[in-house]
């Protein structure tokens, strides 16, 4: 279960840095590159920044064990302020991709295609990111790149 949002307005540029200090005590973090967009430095949301972090860690840990065999994986976040004017951050890999088969059931409780995940990071990501009134959405080209997108 999903604990219910303490929201407050925070600058997206602060939870960039905390990510990234989250990032860098990873394992395997040395060997991808990150990158990180934030097009408006401030961009602020109304959000649980604790939870929003925990979604964020959580696409950036798949896309480290997405990219653990890619010499030249990279991973970048970009932030941005959508047509409409709701924020948006969008976690992109240059790993393997998802089956298309499988992006459909990639949300699903204990659904996994790795042989040590539990398949329920990404069910919980989407639940925080409904309890927030947003939604979190997958693209994938397999062999190029995967693409997340957490919408507010």
């Amino acid at each position: 279960r999903v604990p219910e949002p303490e929201k407050k307005l925070f600058r997206v540029a602060d939870l960039m840095n905390r990510v990234q200090i989250l990032y860098n005590s990873l394992e395997k973090n040395d060997k991808i590159e990150l990158s990180i967009s934030l097009k408006d430095h401030d961009l602020e949301l109304y959000a649980d920044q604790n939870l929003i972090s925990q979604v964020l860690i959580n696409l950036l840990k798949n896309a480290l064990e997405a990219n653990e065999n890619n010499p030249r994986g990279k991973i970048m976040i970009i932030a941005v302020a959508d047509n409409s004017q709701h924020p948006e951050i969008c976690v992109t890999d240059n790993g393997p991709g998802i089956a298309e088969e499988n992006l459909d059931k990639i949300f699903i409780p204990f659904f996994t295609t790795r042989q040590k995940g539990s398949g329920i990071g990404l069910s919980i990501s989407r639940q925080i990111m409904r309890v927030h009134g947003g939604n979190l959405k997958v693209r994938s080209v397999p062999g190029k790149e995967t693409v997340f997108c957490m919408n507010f």
